[in-house]
């Protein structure tokens, strides 16, 4: 009976420590994802698989890449620089390396640049999105840098990148414990598209920099074009291995495109000779992104001939990537519009250019029928969708419209090589700012997300992602985030101000300051009214004089 009551009472205290245990580390746990969720970092700039190579391609530079990454010599530099002019398929090679990485279990981080979301500063968050991706990879460095941001909260939001770079990832990574694992990689890709040369400045020197003092076991993969700034910087450095896709030789690059054009035109249904296919990887002069446009244009279409295509593409002349690209682009698009007036597709274009962040085609719709001119109330599918080849999100309602490649956005900026296809600013940030002001006026309301309460965080809200999909549509947002940035530079005008004061003055301020709040964006409100009153200040000038 004894030895059943000793039994029994330790069992009891045995259990009462594992409650203890399991609530310490519970607690810790809680702790850490509070610290870590506080951090400033980037979404969906990541690896997507449907950007990877073609199988069967690139593989010389991938080998030779994967050696890199594998190699455990101390000499082997840290950091891989890829390089090339625009189309020769650096951002395919950088979602590949990244993806093998995965599947290896060496992927560390992959951060990949976008011009189209300059206004974001993802440069500001590019070590603090790397430094969390470590953490949620290892338990130990996850520890480490919660503890960092909880005994220095101001460091959750620094804009300070050389402060971001010492404190979350090289001091983290030197208090590791434990002889090192394999080898962890870091992908950052299209650095030249992370905005202007200021915007860069200091990453660059950072990751240039002899101190740099990276773990043995890093290694960094960056691509970008060979811009000047870049490749100033970057070229001298010791532990920076430049690699040039410019210089893979000529015969890889026509056989990997050989083989990329066969297949996908095989997959499109269109027959072509072999003849035919060596003749448009030629053409390509190593420009995978002219070989993409070159086989989507030669699609089988109602009414159009393959020949006439395939002469009307390999009519020109052999250029650089540059004139290759635009040749393409200007052949595309007098298919497309055949004549036809370009008011709309100008239309359309200028709304999407100047947009602070990319729209689905509901969302563009929605704004649209808030502009001032009746003629312009038409839905943007009558353009976009023939224009696929050029942008995604054009078959999906919900999804975003981005450039497939980076360089259709430049061609139809630039008048000299667009011609006339070119796309100015005309008068696209008033009618952004009034299609915003009144797509608040009409959607905002009180408790919009239906909450059962406002007295917990919105971290202890259930499904609350969900229910701001429901209630929140994507052209709300945007207005609710962007109307004061378009607002910003533009002259006085009688409507847009009194458009201004029917959402500051009275109840609806605080329905903004709800959604912006419920979607993490409530330190924009700040610069929002900052801007605003200057703008109307300006125009309470301009009325007195």
């Amino acid at each position: 009976m004894q030895d059943l009551r000793d039994r029994a009472l330790l069992d009891v205290q045995g259990g009462v420590q594992q409650v203890r245990e399991d609530l310490s580390v519970g607690f810790q746990q809680i702790r850490e994802d509070l610290s870590l969720d506080s951090l400033v970092c980037a979404g969906q700039v990541g690896l997507i698989k449907g950007k990877k190579c073609l199988d069967g391609t690139r593989t010389e530079i991938l080998n030779e890449i994967l050696d890199w990454m594998n190699s455990i010599d101390p000499s082997t530099p840290p950091i891989l620089w890829l390089h090339g002019q625009a189309g020769r398929g650096k951002s395919a090679i950088a979602h590949t390396i990244a993806l093998q990485a995965q599947n290896l279990g060496m992927l560390g981080s992959c951060f990949c640049f976008n011009r189209t979301r300059h206004h974001e500063g993802l440069h500001v968050k590019l070590f603090t999105t790397i430094a969390r991706h470590l953490a949620d990879r290892d338990l130990r460095l996850r520890q480490i840098l919660a503890e960092v941001i909880a005994n220095d909260y101001s460091l959750r939001d620094t804009a300070d990148v050389a402060e971001q770079w010492q404190k979350f990832i090289l001091e983290p990574l030197s208090q590791l414990v434990g002889p090192l694992s394999r080898n962890v990689v870091v992908v950052i890709d299209a650095l030249d598209e992370s905005g202007a040369e200021a915007t860069r400045r200091d990453i660059l020197n950072i990751l240039a920099a002899r101190d740099a003092q990276l773990p043995a076991n890093i290694r960094i993969v960056l691509t970008s074009r060979p811009i000047m700034d870049i490749r100033q910087t970057l070229l001298p450095s010791q532990h920076v291995q430049a690699r040039s896709l410019d210089d893979i030789e000529a015969e890889s690059v026509t056989r990997d495109i050989t083989h990329y054009i066969s297949t996908t035109l095989e997959k499109l249904g269109a027959a072509f000779s072999d003849k035919d296919v060596e003749h448009l990887a030629a053409k390509s002069n190593g420009v995978f992104e002219w070989a993409r446009l070159a086989c989507d244009f030669l699609r089988p279409r109602f009414g159009v001939e393959p020949e006439d295509c395939f002469r009307e593409i390999t009519s020109h002349g052999v250029g650089d990537a540059r004139t290759l690209l635009d040749e393409m682009y200007t052949t595309f698009l007098k298919d497309l519009t055949r004549g036809s007036p370009l008011d709309k597709f100008r239309s359309v274009m200028r709304q999407i250019l100047w947009s602070k962040e990319p729209l689905s085609i509901s969302a563009l719709d929605s704004m649209r029928c808030k502009f001032t001119r009746e003629d312009e109330h038409f839905s943007v599918r009558v353009i976009l969708g023939y224009m696929a080849s050029f942008l995604t999100g054009t078959t999906d309602a919900s999804t975003p419209v981005r450039p497939m490649h980076a360089s259709f956005y430049d061609f139809l900026l630039d008048k000299t090589r667009s011609g006339e296809f070119f796309i100015d600013e005309a008068d696209v940030h008033h009618e952004l700012a009034l299609s915003s002001l009144c797509v608040m006026q009409d959607g905002l309301r009180f408790n919009i997300c239906a909450l059962e309460t406002s007295y917990v965080r919105n971290s202890a809200v259930a499904d609350l992602e969900k229910k701001i999909e429901k209630n929140i549509p994507l052209h709300l947002l945007y207005s609710c985030r962007f109307w004061a940035t378009h607002l910003h530079d533009l002259p006085f005008d009688t409507g847009l101000a009194n458009n201004v004061m029917a959402i500051v003055i009275g109840e609806r301020i605080l329905f903004w300051m709800e959604i912006l709040g419920v979607c993490k964006c409530i330190g924009e409100a700040d610069r929002a009214l900052t801007s605003a009153e200057g703008w109307m200040q300006v125009s309470i000038l301009y009325c007195t004089s």
